[in-house]
């Protein structure tokens, strides 16, 4: 009996659903290198990966990449998770995957977290040990890769925010094996020969992929920045990467260029705020100016005031006296016909008692005087007004 045809779709449904339906094609895990990348218009991403031998058409719809953060390229060693289906248009099958992850990233997080544990617990974190930058550096040291964009952009930031401070790099490799060995002694050798020299290191990198940055992560290089007397920036990777370097330094910049922006402030910047000082200082002198006037002016209308009164008063009293010694002037009681008896001597003769025959004696009126002697003198007899004896 001859076997019923199938069309070519219907192969093709059949063997989507064994696909499906399979206990290791519907949750499978690969790993290969990518050979092939497209990132469609539509969101979705084509890639090929292989293992040297064969190769693997795979698909990431739209939904799934938006969720991946790591951007893929071809040399990329990745681990896949998805299920397998037929494209039954193109009579292919594919990947279709869920996850991506780069090969190795899972055993560099758990190293990463062993260490971070261990050193933590020696209290190489410890925010007491770390030291405060310099305000203003005279010499930084840039411990990078003397070729990579970091330096170039560190240079670049430091020189074009200030001319006063001097900027020496040492170049290291950043990445591979053994990498971290050279920075640990590198950052050892500044400090014992430099210490007085250099005031501030910046140890780094510019970004890359976990495996790239790994030697940062380095108990070596972790145990250098530590022991380092002169203040240490972390400057590795992008703003999501962290690495040892960085919690174990005495500042982390999210960027190379960050770390440049830390060490240095801007002379443009020092400027502004010198210029907001002199106006703050000015504004304050001139309310204490402003104060100190009207408070002396105050003072110059309160002692006005007093010497007024104090005038008025003067005034007075020489009123008061003047009309006393008007009243009292002797000159008034001789032209009421008073007459002043003084002797030869000049000395007033108070008395009659004291008067004596024969001696010359002076006496003084209110328009003139007259000069005699006396012929007679009698005491105890006083004339009244009249005349008349009392």
């Amino acid at each position: 009996m001859a076997l019923r045809p199938l069309t070519v779709s219907q192969l093709n449904e059949y063997l989507d659903q064994i696909m499906r339906t399979d206990p290791i094609l519907r949750q499978v895990v690969v790993r290969g290198e990518v050979t092939y990348v497209k990132y469609n218009s539509s969101g979705h991403v084509y890639l090929t990966v292989t293992d040297g031998t064969s190769k693997l058409s795979c698909i990431i719809y739209r939904s799934v990449a938006e969720t991946v953060s790591l951007v893929i390229s071809e040399g990329d060693d990745l681990i896949l998770t998805g299920n397998v289906g037929v494209y039954k248009e193109g009579g292919t099958y594919s990947l279709k995957v869920r996850t991506v992850s780069l090969a190795g990233e899972g055993e560099l997080a758990a190293a990463f977290e062993r260490m971070k544990k261990k050193l933590d617990k020696e209290g190489l974190f410890d925010p007491a040990h770390k030291k405060p930058l310099p305000a203003f550096p005279r010499r930084i040291g840039v411990v990078t890769s003397p070729t990579g964009a970091a330096v170039r952009d560190i240079i670049s930031i430091l020189t074009e925010r200030t001319p006063l401070t001097d900027v020496i790099v040492f170049p290291v490799p950043v990445q591979g094996q053994g990498a971290g060995t050279v920075i640990a002694d590198t950052v050892d050798r500044i400090n014992r020969e430099r210490a007085g020299d250099i005031d501030l290191l910046i140890v780094g990198r510019g970004g890359g992929s976990p495996e790239e940055l790994a030697e940062f992560n380095s108990e070596v290089l972790a145990r250098a920045i530590y022991r380092s007397e002169i203040p240490v920036i972390s400057a590795v990777g992008h703003e999501i990467d962290f690495t040892i370097a960085d919690f174990v330094a005495d500042e982390r910049a999210a960027t190379p260029t960050a770390a440049a922006n830390m060490a240095v402030r801007s002379v443009k910047d020092i400027r502004n705020e010198m210029s907001g000082l002199i106006m703050d200082m000015a504004g304050a002198l001139n309310n204490r100016l402003l104060r100190a006037s009207l408070a002396l002016s105050g003072l110059s209308e309160g002692m006005t005031r007093l010497m007024k009164q104090k005038i008025e008063s003067c005034s007075r009293d020489a009123e008061r006296y003047a009309i006393t010694l008007r009243e009292n002037d002797p000159r008034r009681l001789l032209a009421k016909g008073f007459a002043f008896v003084s002797g030869e001597d000049g000395k007033p003769v108070g008395s009659a008692s004291l008067i004596k025959k024969g001696e010359r004696y002076r006496m003084t009126f209110s328009d003139g005087y007259a000069e005699g002697t006396v012929d007679k003198t009698e005491v105890g007899k006083v004339m009244d007004y009249d005349g008349k004896q009392d």
